[in-house]
This record gives C-alpha cells, structure tokens and sequence, in this order.
C-alpha cells in the first residue's frame, strides 16, 4: 500500500506554519515595539529627572549648599522608583555629591563599564547642551551638564541611572499575552484550515482516481467530477485532454527524435571548437562563440601550417542541425589533415574546396574568413571564401580598417578550382606593436534590436576602434564588442549564430 502525504495534509501543515511564523513574528515585532516605546518613556524620565537635578545641584553648588545637594540627590532616588543611583561631580572631575552615600564627597568619580548608545542636542538653563544616553550593566543611565544660569558656565555633570527592569517587565508581559493569543488563533486557525482541505479535496481525490486509471491506459473511462468550479473547469480539461492524448503520444515521438537529433548535432559542434587559445610571446588571442539555437553553423579554429605558421580561421555553414554540423565535420577534418602541408591560406581554401565539392548537397555551402600568421616575421596573410571581411586597425596609424577581399564561398559543386583559385584574393600584412586583427561572423553586423535595426559595420569598425584605443587586450576588445552588442540589442532575440577571433600583436615596434 502506498504512502504519501495527501493533500489535505499537506494544506493543513502548510496553513499551520503561515500562522506560526505570522503570529511568531507579529510577537516578536509588538513586543520589540512595546518594549521600544516604555524604553523611550524611561529615557525621556531619565531626562527630565536628571534636568531638574542639574537644575538644583547647579544652585546649590554655588552657594555652597551641600546639605542642599545631599537632600536634593538622595531625595530623587527616594521619591522616583526605579532611579538606582543619582550622581553629581563638580568640573574637575570629583564627587559633589552621591544619593547612596556621603562618604565619596571630594573624591575623583567615574562611572564604568558604560557604552553610549545615544547623543540629544537640548537646552538648559538658556544654553545648548548635549544629554548623553548611555547602558550600564542593567540600567539605563543620562548624563547632562550642569550650568550656571547667570554666566552660563559648566560647572560639572549629573549622572541619573534608572532600573530597565520596568522594559524587560513589559516586553515578557506582552510576550505573555501575545504567545497565548496567538495559540488560540493557531488551534482555531488549524481546525478551520482542516475542514476546509477535507472540502477541497474530496472531488480531487476522485480526479486522481480517474487520472490513474487513463494513466494505465484505459483512454475510454470517463472522468466523474462535475461541478461549476474551478476543480469542474479541471475536470473538463482532463476530458479534452483523453481525447487528444493520441495525437499528443505521435508528436511526442516526433519531437522526441528531433531532440536526439539536435542533442547528437550539439555534441558535434563541442567536440569542433578548441577549448582554449594557442600561447605565443609577443600576441595575444580571444574568441567567442554563441548560437542562436542550442545547435548553430558557425565554427572558429586555430591550426599549424608549414613553415612555422599558425592558421586562424571563422566560418560558417549554410545549413544548420545535424546536417549542418556533418558539413562542419567534414571540413574541418580536411583543414587538419591539409594546413600542416599548406604554406597559404588561399591554397588551403583550395584543397578544402576541391574535398567538399559535390560531397555535400547542393543547397549547402560554406563562407570562412581565414589568416596565416607567421609569428616570427610579424606577417598576417589573409583571405575571404565569400566571408566577412576581417577588420584591421594599425597602430602607426591608429586607424581601423576593412581589409576587403574577393572570394567566394566553397563546396559549391559548380564552382570549379581554377575558378576559385582566379576569384580568391590573398593579401597579406606586416605587423606592428599594437596591430588587430578580427575575424567574425555575421550575426555580429545582422544583429537587430526591438526596433529592427542593425547594428551593422558602421557601428562594429567604431566599437572595435574604440576599444583598441583604451589599450584593452585581446580578451578585453572581444568582451567590449560583446557588451556593446548585448546593450543594442537590449534582450531582442538572438536571429543568428555571433562568433569572433581576435589576434593582438604585443610590443615590439610599429613597422
């Protein structure tokens, strides 16, 4: 026999811990307030209490009087419960006079083990003072000056402690009162909420029963709740549901297929991209890659080629999918095999065109945007196969510029080589300190905010232009390019798979 929490159950524990964690707080915030407000009534008695003796000790201190201060100190204890102590000290520091004794006259006198807690600026005898309120042990004590009402002097201060027993009092009276209302409010509240469960949940105990039996199949059973509820409203859609059900069992097949499908394409499309950047003295790199499907056609790599050069490159496939990631298989498996043996990137275009052509369906091409860099020469050999093209800012003369290429795209089965070879445009650049290189995709310059507009060229060539001038690094210009693009396109919808590769050249001289 199965065991489980109903839902009645579950209704009732639930509605109980909201009035538990209700009440509890509303207890704890009440008496914080009650105890809060007697607090400040204590203060402001504190206050006006130690007033009138800074008042009277300031006048008898003049004159001399000490009879008159002992009375007036021991005299404000005797008549004020709760005042624990009352002190008066001359402005030297020494004791005038004490409510508990009389024996401490002369001596220096400082109060213990107090912490401040409280600064009021006021005014006494036609002069602004400041009352400090401050805790001592279990007491709450207010320390004033004492002024001379004619020449306005100081002549000392006066120390009032006051019990806070009467505080901690009200806050457990109220903590009382309070903890036994609110165990009536939850008895009651419990009991209401469980018959209130039990009322709910019977018509849905029977559309479980009637969901476990469509659920072992039986698509004929007819479910048996009916009422003008928002638990009929269920009902009803259940019955539209069985009925569906079939057609739902077929589309789920389907989808599930095409989930498998797209999943295998994505663990394609890892498995193609490099999981980190070469290292290399004197550059630096950066690239990103983000599809605008779980599985997209672009494709960014990094290789060896012959005679000591490293081959970078951007592309992107036609088709998208799992067709498409076969394709980008396809090529950068012949990429691999051919750059170690390849001295250009227009003959490594070449070889990769003459493989692909008539393997891959005729409606599928690809463009790629591909650069030798011979890091001893400080030379950047770049072509375009129908691609972007790369973006260049020199340093000496602190410009940024398209390095426009012709080309066109490969694995077209009626483009044959020597065309190809007649179309594709090789150029290559002399690097300097501070030189760029960028390749990219077109989901950078088609990408469109919620108005349609582009971004665009324009705005990517001074984006790129901007960043290289702060001297930001390779990693940095790819995460400016990045944040400007999110920030343009303010959440609109990713239409197209946005890729980039940076090349930076570091120190050294501008040739």
């Amino acid at each position: 026999m199965r065991v489980r929490f109903s839902l009645s159950l579950k209704f009732f524990l639930l509605f109980g811990l909201i009035l538990i964690v209700t009440i509890g707080v509303s207890t704890f915030f009440i008496t914080r307030l009650v105890a809060n407000s007697i607090r400040e009534q204590v203060e402001w008695r504190g206050i006006s209490l130690a007033k009138f003796l800074a008042s009277q000790a300031a006048e008898a201190l003049l004159q001399q009087d000490d009879l008159t201060l002992v009375s007036v100190t021991t005299g404000l204890k005797r008549s004020n419960p709760g005042v624990i102590k009352a002190v008066v000290i001359d402005n030297r520091g020494l004791l005038v006079s004490h409510s508990d004794s009389i024996l401490l006259k002369d001596k220096p006198y400082r109060l213990r083990d107090i912490r401040v807690y409280k600064v009021i600026e006021d005014r006494l005898a036609n002069k602004d003072i400041t009352v400090k309120l401050f805790e001592s042990g279990n007491a709450i004590g207010v320390e004033i000056p004492m002024i001379d009402r004619i020449r306005g002097e100081n002549l000392g201060k006066v120390f009032v402690l006051l019990s806070r027993e009467v505080i901690d009092q009200a806050a457990r009276k109220t903590s009382s009162f309070l903890l036994l209302v609110g165990i009536l409010a939850i008895a009651g509240g419990l009991l209401a909420s469980l018959l209130f469960s039990r009322i709910i949940t019977r018509n849905i105990e029977v559309l479980i029963e009637d969901l476990e039996e469509i659920g072992r199949g039986n698509l004929e059973h007819e479910v048996r709740v009916r009422s003008n509820d928002e638990i009929g409203l269920i009902a009803d859609a259940i019955r539209s549901m069985t009925r569906q059900l079939k057609q739902a069992q077929e589309k789920l097949i389907e989808s599930e297929r095409l989930k498998h499908e797209v999943e295998v394409a994505r663990r394609i499309q890892s498995i193609l991209l490099p999981k980190s950047m070469p290292h290399m003295p004197g550059y630096e790199f950066a690239a990103a890659y983000y599809p605008a499907l779980v599985v997209g056609g672009d494709y960014y790599d990094y290789f060896r080629m012959l005679g000591g050069q490293w081959g970078f490159l951007v592309a992107d496939v036609s088709g998208k999918g799992v067709g498409g990631s076969l394709v980008m298989v396809m090529f950068r498996t012949i990429i691999h095999s051919e750059a170690p043996i390849s001295s250009s990137p227009k003959e490594l275009i070449l070889k990769a065109h003459e493989s692909i052509a008539g393997e891959i369906p005729d409606d599928m091409y690809i463009t790629c945007a591909m650069m030798a860099l011979h890091p001893s020469k400080a030379t950047a050999t770049l072509v375009s196969a129908g691609h972007n093209p790369p973006l260049y800012y020199c340093a000496r003369e602190d410009e940024a510029t398209y390095v426009e290429l012709e080309g066109a795209p490969i694995g077209l089965s009626l483009l044959d080589k020597s065309v190809l070879a007649e179309i594709l445009e090789e150029r290559t650049l002399t690097l300097g300190g501070g030189d760029v290189i960028m390749l990219y995709s077109d989901g950078i310059t088609e990408a469109t905010n919620a108005e349609g507009e582009q971004f665009g060229e324009r705005r990517l060539r001074e984006t790129f232009l901007r960043l290289v001038r702060e001297g930001r690094s390779a990693e940095g210009i790819k995460d400016g390019i990045l944040d400007t693009l999110k920030d343009f396109t303010k959440g609109a919808p990713q239409s197209d798979d946005i890729t980039l590769l940076i090349v930076k050249k570091v120190g050294g001289e501008h040739r």
